[in-house]
């Protein structure tokens, strides 16, 4: 070929490129807010989403871009574009409850202004703060899960989903025994009264469970895990607090974990469940409308998959499982593509046989842990993250005999994650306190009556402190946990402390404004070492005072203020013991 072809050729060549099109830039995201695994947020947090090039708003919804509580459910609020349609700002409309799990998703279907879809999807996890609480429980009611005459019903598992989006959580429980699942509501002063019962086919033994909107409509569903039946089960809800007749979905043999995410990432929540008979895994996708197509079923390298978690552990923005087996005695990484994929990544031995498991950020380093409760052994364990995927050798802290459920919060408001391990052979709980940096310090024990089955964290009276509501399976019972008063004490001379006053529970507890006139009053007792002038005065969740009760001198020795609370709403109230250089406060139930 001449030169002189060869030039006019180059030349064409680069008038068509010049005169062509530019290609299609990738729709990414380039930062986001509240920081993952975080546990600061409030509980009306502003979430941000910043994109590489204007986004088409019209593609953004409460499916595309979806914002879950663990028991608060689907979170609608209001979006807004910022930045020339670079900056999605979503405001929810109500509040999380604190200490609660939040997920937030952003699905494919969001695109740019020019049509080009999100690359990938996109999901990550922060917790809401938690006021400050104590690391003392009191039990202040015992609810029995049996009907009349009934036998062992086996009370196993547990979700504090707020069915019927009062911002109370409810409580729902599955029944071993008799295959069922029993729905108990919030009284609005976090009791619970009488339950409703929704059967399950026969021999079916439910057992692990989880809510989240799975057709879209806005209210909470429930899903469990059925350990005979060999199948999931999935119940509507219908925002009033009752649920629908059940659906069956085949899965592995043996099903002991269960958890959701949102593994395709078309914006509906899937079911991954850890089947230990089989032992394998199964993977629901679900359909869009809370339908799911027949199970996968794929072989970890574990033996006996029991229990399983969802988060990003890869930090790539996708959700992953984590597996915890009963016989291989593991923690295997499972990594999300987003596409509806898993693929096997890390295995990391647990140093026990492993039951039950959750994740979050242990030891305040911005990356997902794993604790695990190793049952054989009384212990759990401690894996920490390393933001890639992998983690670091199991550390293992002594706990009641053989443990079949643990849980993580911030139990003590002091912005780290707590853990609480329900002990079946000891009948007790064990809680540990966080330091700070992943080690846990001063265990406490709370005594169940027959078996420490199951425990969970949430703020069931919603006073802005996480209690405990525990379950015994072998009395089928539910143990009511209150978290107690906290004492400040201020330092300087003569200073006054616990050991010189005692504040006692009001009675009656929860106060009914129909009870009669003779009971018309709330009773506010304690005690005093020493001669002290003693403040009592009485709040609102607001941190509003609405009455003052007292402020003089009371000799040593017991004492008591009455009080009639007929021009307050029913509610939760706090009544604070100012003396001195000490506050101490309690609550007061008010129903209508």
């Amino acid at each position: 070929m001449e030169l002189i072809q060869i030039v006019k050729i180059s030349i064409a060549l680069s008038i068509f490129w010049l005169n062509s099109p530019a290609l299609p830039q990738s729709l990414n995201i380039t930062s986001f807010a509240p920081t993952p695994q975080s546990l600061t947020a409030a509980g009306k947090p502003e979430i941000t989403v910043n994109f590489n090039q204007p986004i088409a708003p019209a593609t953004v919804d409460n499916r595309s871009f979806s914002v879950f509580g663990r028991w608060t459910g689907v979170c609608p609020g209001t979006f807004s574009f910022l930045n020339n349609n670079q900056q999605i700002r979503f405001i929810p409309a109500k509040s999380f409850s604190v200490g609660e799990w939040v997920t937030v998703g952003l699905s494919k279907a969001i695109s740019s202004q020019s049509g080009e879809k999100l690359s990938t999807s996109h999901a990550w996890n922060f917790w809401t703060s938690v006021e400050r609480g104590s690391f003392d429980f009191e039990r202040i009611d015992l609810i029995n899960v049996r009907k009349g005459g009934e036998a062992m019903i086996r009370t196993y598992g547990a979700y504090a989903g707020d069915l019927n989006g009062d911002g109370y959580h409810d409580f729902v429980v599955p029944n071993e025994n008799v295959s069922d699942v029993r729905v108990f509501i919030n009284d609005g002063g976090g009791g619970y009264l009488d339950f409703d019962t929704y059967s399950l086919p026969n021999n079916s033994t439910p057992s692990t469970n989880e809510g989240a909107d799975f057709n879209g409509d806005g209210f909470l569903d429930f899903v469990c895990g059925n350990i005979s039946g060999n199948s999931v089960s999935l119940f509507f809800g219908d925002g009033t607090g009752a649920l629908g007749l059940p659906t069956h979905y085949p899965v592995g043999n043996g099903t002991r974990g269960l958890c959701v995410l949102d593994l395709n990432g078309d914006g509906s929540p899937d079911i991954v469940t850890a089947n230990r008979a089989s032992s394998n895994i199964s993977i629901l996708l679900n359909n869009g409308d809370g339908t799911f197509a027949q199970s996968t079923n794929m072989n970890t390298a574990a033996s006996g998959e029991t229990a399983c978690a969802a988060a990003d552990v890869n930090e790539d923005g996708l959700t992953d499982v984590i597996v915890g087996s009963f016989n291989s005695r593991d923690i295997v990484v499972l990594l999300g593509d987003g596409n509806g994929n898993l693929n096997e990544f890390s295995r990391t031995d647990a140093k026990g046989s492993v039951w039950m498991i959750a994740v979050g950020d242990m030891d305040n380093d911005g990356h997902v842990d794993v604790v695990s409760a190793n049952s054989r052994q009384s212990q759990f364990a401690l894996l920490r993250g390393n933001g890639d995927g992998n983690f670091s050798p199991a550390e293992v802290y002594d706990v009641g005999d053989f443990p079949l459920a643990i849980e993580v919060g911030d139990i003590d408001g002091d912005g780290d994650l707590d853990v609480v391990t329900s002990n079946f052979s000891s009948a007790d709980w064990t809680l540990y306190e966080n330091d700070g940096t992943g080690t846990f310090v001063n265990p406490r024990t709370l005594p169940a009556t027959s078996a420490g089955s199951c425990a969970v964290l949430h703020d069931r009276d919603r006073d802005g402190d996480l209690d405990i509501t525990g379950i015994d399976e072998l009395d089928d019972l539910l143990f009511i946990f209150d978290n107690t008063a906290i004492t400040t004490i201020s330092s300087g001379p003569n200073q006054f402390g616990p050991e010189d006053f005692q504040l006692y529970q009001s009675y009656p507890n929860p106060f009914s404004a129909s009870q009669s006139a003779a009971t018309a009053t709330i009773t506010l007792p304690f005690s005093l070492k020493r001669p002290t002038q003693v403040k009592i005065e009485l709040f609102n969740l607001r941190g509003q005072r609405v009455a003052f009760l007292s402020d003089k001198t009371f000799a040593a020795g017991n004492h008591d203020v009455q009080f009639a609370p007929e021009n307050l709403a029913s509610g939760i109230y706090l009544y604070r013991f100012s003396s001195e250089n000490a506050v101490l406060t309690k609550k007061i139930i008010l129903l209508p």
